[in-house]
């Protein structure tokens, strides 16, 4: 149980909020081991446990206060009108503040207070890794590059990893994926994120695609080779490829017309 506690209150904001992070699209270009991992999650868990006793305490302040009003008012009134004193044990009970790791630990062991702690947790992280994600990791980007250039260095790209500079833009490619000698072309449709292990390409009218270039040729505008796996991807210009789809189809109205999607395994 002790354990469970630990990983909750100390673990869990820093790697919810790397966990959003990644989500959000900040992607390291490796895969960061277990210490690593530790070390950032422990860097996180700072600014989130700051706000998360910042509004605590707050909320026991504006309840304690609460309390004590209506504590005050019920005492007037059952003096005056009827002419008793006594004591209302509801209202006489503080909550507790948190100015301590052993004021932390102590009321870690209220199950009212980890679950509000954990979904406090949650909305928390939720907006501190959005902010890093839309504006401190563009600030600190800057200050790095500015210092790269001063070191003449080459600046870093907003992408952590080609990959996701080349296939996560949202933006509509026909390429032409090789491997061992085999070959398909299509509109790129879906691509896996950068760490999958195995990436499965979707790709949409092959076949329509593959006689389109048959008939005409269209510069490459990029290619992507992964040294490991020996996959080699022609990104074709978008333009030029439009321009010789609409020539083939005037061409060949009754054309090969296909949207079926192929997955291209490597």
């Amino acid at each position: 149980m002790n354990q469970f506690i630990t990983i909750v209150i100390f673990t869990l904001p820093g790697l919810l909020t790397y966990f959003w992070i990644n989500l959000f699209g900040i992607t390291p270009s490796v895969r960061k081991n277990n210490n690593e991992v530790t070390a950032i999650s422990v860097l996180l868990w700072i600014p989130i446990v700051g706000m998360v006793f910042l509004i605590y305490n707050l909320s026991a302040y504006l309840i304690n206060l609460s309390s004590t009003i209506i504590y005050l008012i019920l005492w007037a009134i059952g003096k005056k009108y009827l002419e008793v004193n006594y004591s209302i044990p509801l209202f006489e009970n503080e909550i507790t503040y948190i100015s301590s790791f052993e004021g932390l630990v102590n009321l870690s062991g209220e199950i009212w207070f980890v679950l509000f702690y954990v979904l406090l947790t949650i909305v928390i992280s939720f907006i501190l890794a959005n902010t890093i994600s839309r504006y401190a990791y563009e600030f600190i980007l800057n200050k790095v590059n500015g210092v790269r250039k001063r070191n003449n260095i080459a600046p870093l790209g907003v992408h952590t990893t080609v990959w996701d500079s080349v296939f996560l833009n949202n933006k509509g490619q026909v390429i032409e994926c090789k491997k061992d000698g085999f070959s398909k072309i299509g509109l790129l449709l879906k691509v896996p994120r950068a760490h999958e292990s195995t990436k499965a390409i979707v790709l949409e009218g092959v076949d329509h695609w593959t006689l389109v270039f048959e008939y005409y040729n269209v510069e490459i505008d990029y290619t992507y080779v992964d040294t490991d796996s020996g996959l080699i991807i022609n990104i074709y210009n978008s333009n030029k490829a439009q321009e010789a789809q609409k020539q083939f189809n005037e061409r060949f109205p009754s054309g090969v017309t296909s949207s079926a999607s192929q997955v291209f395994l490597v």
